[in-house]
């Protein structure tokens, strides 16, 4: 006998991908944090992130600030082929090694959108150089625990420290 289970609680069940969010739907995305030879690598993109939308903190900036490597995954794929895959198109670089940091589900108040992101440290085989990767990559830059950049679309400092300090901790 086949065993069915019942979602009676909206426990996580989801259907087919679908070309566009939905209010009071989910979304699973991955956010990347790049290291090379030690360092963290961030880089500076005036579109933001591509097929994303440029966050408001960068538009008042007047400045373009500062990503990691960002996007979903494509219905299917596994960790590794969709960091290879992600890694490649946004920085024009391989991957070596992944590390899972955390994992964050939030509520978006505004769409009621249900945000599920696991957090990857990504170990790169060499550094990025500025390019077209997506869109516009004009700097890539590189720091560590004590030189946090304060220039980052997503991130304020406070967060950036937080995040940092869990893969340092976790290492």
């Amino acid at each position: 006998m086949a065993f069915s289970y019942e979602w009676v609680r909206k426990e996580a069940n989801f259907g087919p991908p679908i070309k566009t969010e939905v209010a009071s739907g989910t979304h699973f995305t991955i956010e990347s944090v790049p290291v090379f030879e030690g360092k963290y690598v961030a880089l500076r993109r005036p579109q933001g992130v591509p097929r994303h939308e440029v966050p408001q903190k960068a538009v008042a900036a007047g400045i373009p600030l500062l990503y990691f490597i960002h996007d979903l995954p494509i219905w299917g794929e596994s960790l590794t082929q969709y960091v290879d895959r992600i890694v490649f198109e946004q920085a024009g670089v391989g991957a070596k090694r992944i590390r899972v940091i955390d994992l964050t589900m939030n509520l978006y108040q505004d769409t009621r959108q249900w945000a599920l992101t696991p957090y990857l440290m990504v170990e790169l085989d060499r550094l990025p150089v500025p390019g077209t990767y997506g869109n516009a990559v004009t700097e890539v830059v590189t720091f560590t625990q004590d030189s946090i950049p304060d220039e980052f679309g997503w991130y304020d400092a406070n967060e950036l420290r937080g995040l940092i300090g869990s893969i340092e901790s976790s290492a």
